[in-house]
């Protein structure tokens, strides 16, 4: 025990250590030299929250410190609560101090020792550090969501697979058959070739002779004769058109690049008779040049043509206009414009499907306008036709790729 004031004030003195000597009432009766020393450091930061300098401190009373005065008597007035430890900031410094008693040789309460040390680093960097161990426990949570959004994603990603692997399983048995389909078409294209028409014309061939044999019919029996020659024909070229319409259904096309003014040249020479006999005129615009199969095209314009001088009205000449236009991501419109009989808009779908003939009084198998479609589609394209307005005839919009992808 140290005996003295002098005794003691001389051992504080000699502390290395932040040290108030305070009397029974919380007086602060001493401080040492590197409490001093501390607190000339942190001056302006005292006098902005507690309005007191450093010789202010001495005779004033340390619960001008504490935010709850009455909560520090308590504690210090019951000695089996100390040495008492408290943290507490001010201006951003962070205190650790720890006030502990002092008794008189008759074990008398005598005064109070306090002593602190500045953790404001170490408060600092714990919560930063606090900080940190959130925003790392925020990421986690953000990562254990992710995590498990991945194996959702991988979850749907292997039914994906698997669904995809049966839909490649249907797709290729209906591939085969479809080749098998196809094969089919072939099959029967080569019967109508053959044994269909060759029975025909045996029936175009005798009715040609019994006619032209000079034997004398009755008008009656020739009538017969004139039928059975006329409905041949219409058989033989009923079997052309389904010829037709079934390779284009059983072949894959090939694509080229395919210059439609050289395709207009070859349809014009083909229909010139045709164009010919009923006094008729076809004119046509520059074409493009597109990837497509020639022989379809050839195929689709001499249809197409052909179609509007056979429906031709009855006291006017046929006139035939073909233009094209570019269309956005790389398509193109043909467009062929009629002064024929036209097409009513209810029968603009009807007119493309096989064997549909609108006017029976006119000759034809319903096969033509068929065949275009079925080349349309093929090429990934699309055809429409509607009425011009008065009676003005019909217009044809056929659109087409410029190119077709490898």
């Amino acid at each position: 025990m140290i005996n003295s004031s002098i005794d003691l004030h001389s051992f504080a003195e000699s502390l290395m250590a932040n040290v108030f000597i305070a009397d029974k009432d919380l007086n602060i009766i001493f401080m040492n030299a590197c409490a001093r020393k501390y607190l000339k450091r942190v001056e302006s930061t005292l006098g902005d929250v507690f309005k007191v300098n450093i010789d202010d401190l001495l005779g004033g009373s340390i619960h001008r410190f504490h935010s709850d005065s009455g909560k520090v008597e308590a504690i210090l007035k019951n000695p089996s609560m100390l040495p008492h430890q408290v943290e507490f900031e001010f201006g951003g410094i962070a205190l650790r101090s720890q006030i502990n008693s002092i008794t008189d040789q008759t074990g008398q309460l005598a005064g109070y020792v306090v002593n602190w040390v500045d953790v404001s680093e170490s408060t600092s960097l714990g919560k930063s550090l606090n900080i940190k161990l959130e925003e790392l426990h925020d990421a986690n949570q953000k990562l254990l969501k992710h995590t498990r959004k991945i194996e959702q994603d991988e979850m749907k990603l292997k039914e994906a697979h698997a669904e995809q692997d049966k839909m490649h399983a249907y797709l290729n048995i209906k591939l085969a058959e479809l080749k098998q389909s196809n094969q089919d078409l072939e099959s029967f294209a080569t019967i109508a070739s053959h044994d269909l028409m060759a029975p025909v014309r045996k029936i175009i061939n005798f009715t040609e002779t019994l006619l032209e044999s000079g034997t004398r019919f009755t008008k009656d029996d020739e009538f017969i004769l004139n039928k059975v020659l006329h409905a041949g024909k219409t058989m033989s070229l009923l079997i052309d058109g389904i010829l037709e319409y079934s390779r284009l259904a059983g072949h894959s096309v090939t694509f080229d690049r395919v210059n439609l003014n050289d395709v207009m040249s070859e349809v014009m020479t083909v229909l010139s008779d045709q164009i010919m006999a009923v006094n008729g005129e076809v004119d046509c615009e520059s074409l493009p040049i597109i990837e497509a199969n020639k022989t379809q095209m050839v195929q689709l314009l001499q249809n197409l043509i052909s179609n509007s001088l056979k429906y031709r009205k009855e006291d006017i000449p046929p006139a035939v206009k073909i233009s094209s236009t570019e269309e956005d991501e790389g398509f193109i419109t043909i467009s062929l414009k009629d002064n024929g009989m036209g097409i009513k808009d209810e029968y603009a779908d009807l007119v493309f499907q096989p064997f549909e003939r609108l006017n029976p009084q006119i000759e034809g198998t319903g096969m033509g306008l068929a065949i275009c479609k079925k080349v349309v589609v093929s090429h990934g394209g699309e055809i429409a036709v509607k009425s011009l307005p008065g009676d003005g005839g019909s217009l044809f919009n056929i659109k087409l790729p410029e190119r077709h992808g490898k």
